[in-house]
């Protein structure tokens, strides 16, 4: 038991309370609640696989004993949300267990805020059974900054039962100045390609049709063991099967150094023409101040090479406003850069400090990180309205991924998504796009 508290996150920690006055349960009735990125996504499954196999039910949340919060730390808005969401479970009959990156960062706020939740950390995923085993017994547990687990190769309870979410390896090698990934998530871990091909198999077997590669940053992959990703692509496309795979999330930097190569890879029917590559800002002070490790005229040559080769794909980025010493100047230089890439999606976060980040604090006024962003906003939707008709009466085939309502949402070679009124599930179908809407398109 580590009381103390410290600056740094404490490496392993257990801290059992037990309340004595309750009697024991068997199994529960579990809802689990999942904020932030894929990799979240990845562990809600696995931890809803694992629970499941203990007996215990996952059920709605009005009807839950327990409610788990699998958490996000990337900013300090979803922080606010998640503590909000703490204290109105705090106020209910219900046991919480909170897990996910918060805890690794926020361990004394959470305690805070609620004295009755229990809290898990990012490398407990595995170990979930024997928390809430505790948890129904009537303990309050605490357990963070666990080893380094493998997520790999672990029973899969699939959130969307045609779409497979693999987390092809943990932690960062990055030092981005803003980011908590390397306090949470820790440095580097690959999973083997054979560890990976196995995941795509399993999940091939349970009918996916669309697989998702994620990590902290999938370019970045192998170099830790001497690999690179586009080998890994290369492996992964050949296997049998009837199946697409987006990648996800890339560091600029860390695509320069196989650039050529990663283009190749792209170059297979099972790879969507989907590029998700974040800029954050296109000021080289400002990207080199978070420590991005590349220039916006690098970022131009990643953009220009992808476009050379897939004229038609899809370009998604993320831009920060307000990072410190910003200014008009840096600003309007993202404004051009936008102006040049025309990205399809654009994604944009107001900065937030961030404990153990080493960025500090902005002195920029909430008026002008205002105006940043409609300014922004305004661009974006001019970019979009200049490229509605782009996909207009386009003609081809499309897989089909989920249902949505009434409707099915199916997806083309270049990860554009199409509403369908008639279709079936997992299966591939032939579609015209008839009319555009804002973010997304209809067929038939």
């Amino acid at each position: 038991i580590n009381n103390k508290h410290t600056n740094t996150p404490t490496h392993h920690i257990i801290i059992e309370h037990r309340n004595t006055h309750s009697k024991t349960v068997t199994n529960m009735n579990i809802f689990i609640e999942t904020y932030g990125c894929e990799s979240n996504q990845y562990s809600t499954e696995i931890m809803a696989a694992l629970l499941t196999e203990a007996g215990h039910k996952l059920t709605a949340k009005d009807n839950a004993e327990l409610i788990i919060l699998n958490t996000c730390a990337l900013e300090t808005k979803t922080e606010k949300k998640i503590i909000t969401r703490i204290k109105e479970l705090n106020d209910t009959n219900k046991k919480i267990l909170i897990g996910g990156c918060l805890t690794e960062i926020q361990k004394e706020k959470i305690q805070a805020t609620s004295q009755k939740a229990s809290l898990m950390g990012t490398n407990s995923v595995t170990h979930i059974k024997d928390i809430v085993d505790k948890i129904k017994n009537n303990f309050k547990v605490t357990r963070i900054r666990d080893k380094p687990e493998l997520l790999i190769n672990q029973p899969r309870q699939r959130i969307y039962p045609y779409l497979a979410t693999i987390q092809i390896a943990e932690g960062c090698l990055d030092t981005c100045s803003f980011c908590v990934d390397r306090t949470t998530k820790g440095s580097l871990i690959s999973y083997e390609p054979e560890q990976i091909i196995r995941e795509v198999q399993n999940a091939l077997k349970d009918d996916c049709v669309e697989i998702q590669l994620t990590a902290q940053d999938i370019a970045s992959y192998g170099r830790d063991k001497g690999t690179k990703l586009p080998s890994l692509i290369r492996k992964l496309s050949s296997i049998p099967g009837n199946f697409k795979i987006r990648l996800g999330q890339m560091n600029p930097a860390n695509i320069l150094p196989i650039l050529d190569d990663l283009i190749l890879a792209y170059n297979h029917p099972k790879i969507y023409q989907y590029l998700d590559l974040p800029v954050q800002s296109g000021s080289n002070k400002i990207l080199k101040n978070m420590k991005r490790n590349y220039t916006k005229e690098e970022y131009q040559v990643i953009i220009s090479s992808f476009r050379k080769k897939y004229p038609n794909i899809t370009i998604s980025t993320d831009v920060m406003i307000g990072y410190p010493e910003e200014t008009d100047e840096d600003f309007g230089k993202t404004i051009d850069l936008i102006k040049e890439v025309k990205p399809d999606i654009i994604n944009t976060y107001i900065y937030s400090e961030r404990p153990f980040t080493k960025a500090g604090h902005a002195q920029i006024p909430p008026w002008k990180i205002k105006n940043w962003s409609i300014e922004l906003d305004q661009l974006y939707d001019k970019i979009k309205e200049q490229k509605k008709d782009s996909w207009l009466h386009w003609h081809g085939e499309v897989t089909v991924t989920q249902k949505i309502g009434d409707a099915y949402l199916a997806r083309n070679s270049c990860y554009i998504p199409i509403i369908l009124k008639n279709a079936k599930l997992g299966e591939k179908q032939t579609t015209e796009i008839i009319e555009e809407k804002p973010n997304y398109y209809i067929g038939r």
